[in-house]
């Protein structure tokens, strides 16, 4: 099969990867990589978030004075704050999301439509007039009403977006229903459609190549498939695939693939099992602090199952990644009565440890008291 336009390949180890429970890389590791995945050849390599801790912010500061023939993409929230970091760091691109669901506007903004593409509006507006180059992601694409879905992302093409990414954030499309939604966007849309899939049903490779098909741009991806819960369609894969089954030859270094799985396998320290889909250790486990704070109001927000349906746990994990929600969640199940004003004070301790990837319940209460912060 021939595809209409230029396949491009968005690698996200080093930002979506290190959302995977147990995982942090450190600013070298992070060095690294990207240049290997430069020499790999993928077209965009996601630096990561700015506004998630010390570390992270320093790592894009390192990874933005790479020389690198992948363009760079800082991520952030349809957020002034955010738009600010990214542009205070000079990185060229930046992925703004928003989420567009009725779970999303409802459960993590509380706001309405029309408030929502007031946001997106000003974000992205905001965005270009400062300089960057813009791609907008309807983060929960998939369980979002279809007109609104093209009301936002024409919006974000009238307000100055380069690409509009569509997201499936808890992994629940099929191909078919990826084709018909991608297609849909495609014949909407001026600009680039990208996708971003999530294998919590094991379907996030065959939904990757199912939106190819139906005339998106770019494909989101990560090496071992890391991402937050389950993860991302693995690198190999996709890029396999389109070489082999497709004929697309984007002159990717395919020599390379046992090399990164290595490397990325080796700073990981992950089990080759625990982002399997259901039954993996990390499939009901969630991480960033954004992801934490919508479950605890609405499990269904980055849930497309119940794990008590598959007599399985939700585990929240507890690292730089986390947020004030969070942290306010385990300290109620610790029944540690810890006041408001100190959560930010314990925060910013545990984002500073950069190397601690699982704070576990008598971690939290030794810190707490070597902060003399009575309880």
């Amino acid at each position: 099969m021939i595809f209409p336009k230029q396949i491009e390949i968005l690698d996200s180890t080093l930002r979506e990867g290190e959302q995977t429970p147990g995982v942090s890389f450190s600013v070298d590791q992070k060095i690294a990589l990207a240049k290997r995945l430069d020499t790999f050849g993928v077209d965009f390599i996601e630096l990561g978030h700015p506004a998630v801790s010390p570390d992270v912010y320093e790592s894009v500061e390192a990874l933005n004075s790479l020389s690198l023939n992948a363009f760079k993409v800082a991520h952030g929230r349809a957020a002034i704050s955010d738009i600010d970091d990214v542009v205070a760091i000079g990185v060229p691109w930046m992925g703004i999301f928003f989420g567009t669901s009725a779970l999303s506007l409802k459960h993590k903004f509380n706001v309405t439509k029309t408030e929502a593409l007031n946001r997106i509006e000003t974000a992205v507006k905001y965005g270009k007039d400062n300089g960057l180059k813009l791609r907008f992601t309807a983060e929960d694409a998939s369980r979002t009403d279809i007109d609104f879905l093209i009301q936002v992302g024409q919006l974000a093409q009238n307000s100055g977006a380069n690409r509009f990414s569509l997201a499936d954030t808890v992994g629940c499309l099929t191909p078919t229903q990826t084709k018909v939604i991608v297609s849909r966007m495609v014949s909407e849309l001026d600009i680039p459609v990208n996708i971003h899939c999530h294998n919590d049903f094991g379907m996030a490779t065959a939904n990757a190549l199912s939106a190819l098909e139906a005339g998106a741009r770019c494909v989101d991806v990560s090496v071992n498939g890391l991402g937050e819960r389950v993860g991302l369609p693995p690198l190999a894969e996709v890029v396999v695939a389109l070489v082999n089954i497709y004929d697309v030859n984007n002159n990717w270094n395919l020599s390379m693939i046992p090399e990164l799985t290595e490397m990325v396998q080796s700073f990981s320290k992950l089990d080759s099992n625990a982002n399997q889909p259901i039954v993996g250790k990390n499939a009901f486990t969630h991480k960033a602090g954004l992801h934490v704070k919508a479950v605890v109001k609405e499990p269904k927000s980055y849930e497309a199952i119940s794990p008590v349906s598959v007599k399985r746990k939700r585990h929240f994990i507890i690292d730089k990644y986390t947020g004030k929600v969070a942290l306010i969640n385990k300290f109620e199940d610790l029944e540690l009565n810890v006041h408001p004003e100190e959560i930010n004070i314990i925060l910013e301790e545990i984002k500073s440890h950069p190397e601690k990837v699982d704070w576990k319940d008598k971690e939290l209460i030794s810190l707490i008291k070597s902060m003399g912060i009575k309880v």
